[in-house]
């Protein structure tokens, strides 16, 4: 660690012995001896002036390094060591995706649009501010619950250091909501930095990303804007004050979140997307309020200021039922649930040539009794046989329920044979199977 002027060069510099004799102690010399003296501008070799860092306000007075700096520091060192690592460079992201093996995409914008106000249900197990949230959860659990509740976006945290999250989590909640009918959207929600992680979220299952306004310079948002866009991912833009909302549309953004979170000091103002709000009420940009949210009642207060979507984490991650507080905060009805409890297996006894076997079938709780009708078959029964089993079973129901036909929920005799819940042991089926003369086989009930 070290400190240098703002806009001179070193010209000195004083090294521990144990540094100089260290693995890297030629390199540490090999720098010192590149600079030229002068000023930064005239030693572009050291990349103290990159544009593609993060700004240096130089009228800024001196402060500690905020909660933001130290996430986009760290973060530039995971990017690193990703691109260094053998079979994740830069190079070999890039083949994977010209070789199309990331998984298809489907449209964030088109899903936020889809109901209003949309949900974006959030995996965190830690944060900054409040240390460990859920720290055991798990990411494909939780995603298949907040999808099948009702939310339009599974956010995942991928940053693993102050978050605890990992691109696996993503994958893991892509794969176990993919086969859903109009499957939530996969954000990968991080300090996004370079084009490189990007890649990593296309080829993790991601649908969009996260572009954070307040970490990035302008020319570096445009520049990752586009570059997500060419992956066919439009990305979630966020900010915190009007000067941001303002480069946001400047960039042409779709979707603009505005953090309640301050990200310097992660201190919490829920009348931040309030404040903004009117700015993007004429347009066609889908606003979003993220962080803070926590209840109904803040929900319905957004809807009534234009905004689209509302992003979720906490509250979320700390409930006792993730499922049953989705369908709260989107004031949606309980999910219906059979009656008399959860559903259990149906069993079938095969192969029955009696009376006497399908008596000993139903009495040890058999739901229904097969019967062979095919000629060939070393098992097949006569028809006069099946008739017989088929009334025996029948009067047995009728003993209990007061009808040969199989109860429904309430008790009543179904009117198409269906069985439905409660499960009752009497309600015993006979199916069979006969040899058709064509292409088809025949599953018969008696």
């Amino acid at each position: 660690m070290g400190v240098r002027h703002r806009e001179l060069t070193l010209e000195a510099v004083q090294y521990h012995p144990e540094s100089i004799m260290s693995e890297e102690g030629d390199a540490l010399l090999r720098n010192f001896l590149d600079l030229q003296g002068g000023t930064w501008a005239e030693n572009p070799v050291s990349k103290v002036l990159d544009p593609t860092l993060h700004p240096f306000n130089a009228d800024a007075p001196h402060r500690a390094p905020t909660i933001l700096d130290k996430i986009y520091a760290q973060r530039l060192k995971d990017v690193e060591l990703a691109k260094s690592t053998p079979g994740t460079t830069k190079e070999d992201l890039q083949t994977f995706l010209s070789m199309q093996l990331a998984p298809p995409l489907i449209s964030f914008v088109a899903r936020l649009k889809a109901r209003s106000p949309a949900l974006m249900a959030e995996i965190k197990r830690a944060s900054p501010s409040k240390g460990a949230i859920a720290i055991h959860t798990n990411a494909a659990q939780q995603a298949l619950t907040y999808a099948l509740a009702g939310a339009s976006v599974i956010s995942v945290l991928t940053e693993p250091t102050w978050f605890k999250g990992t691109l696996l989590d993503m994958r893991l909640a892509r794969e176990s909501v993919a086969t859903l009918t109009d499957r939530p959207a996969i954000l990968r929600k991080d300090f996004i930095i370079d084009e490189y992680q990007i890649c990593e979220a296309r080829l993790w299952g991601a649908d969009t990303v996260l572009l954070i306004v307040a970490m990035l310079p302008p020319d570096r948002l445009k520049a990752l804007y586009l570059f997500s866009l060419s992956l066919g991912m439009e990305p979630l833009v966020e900010v915190n004050n009007a000067e941001e909302m303002r480069t946001a549309l400047r960039l042409g953004a779709k979707v603009i979140g505005v953090n309640n979170r301050n990200l310097h000091d992660f201190n919490v103002d829920m009348g931040t997307t309030s404040r903004l709000a009117d700015m993007v009420a004429d347009s066609d940009v889908v606003l979003c309020a993220l962080s803070g949210i926590s209840n109904r009642s803040d929900v319905v207060t957004y809807i009534g200021q234009g905004v689209g979507a509302v992003l979720v984490g906490e509250a979320l991650m700390r409930a006792s039922d993730p499922g049953v507080f989705v369908r709260t905060l989107l004031d949606l009805p309980p999910a219906l649930t059979p009656r008399g409890g959860a559903t259990k297996p149906l069993v079938k006894i095969c192969g029955v040539r009696s009376v006497q076997d399908a008596e000993v079938a139903a009495e040890a709780g058999a739901d229904f009794i097969g019967v062979v009708l095919v000629p060939s078959s070393k098992r097949c029964v006569d028809l006069a046989v099946v008739k017989e089993i088929s009334t025996t079973l029948r009067a047995r129901r009728s003993a209990t329920t007061g009808s040969d036909r199989p109860p429904t929920a309430n008790g009543t005799p179904s009117s198409n044979g269906a069985v439905t819940h409660p499960r009752l042991r009497t309600r015993l089926l006979l199916p069979g199977l006969a040899r058709m003369p064509s292409r088809c086989r025949l599953r018969a009930r008696f």
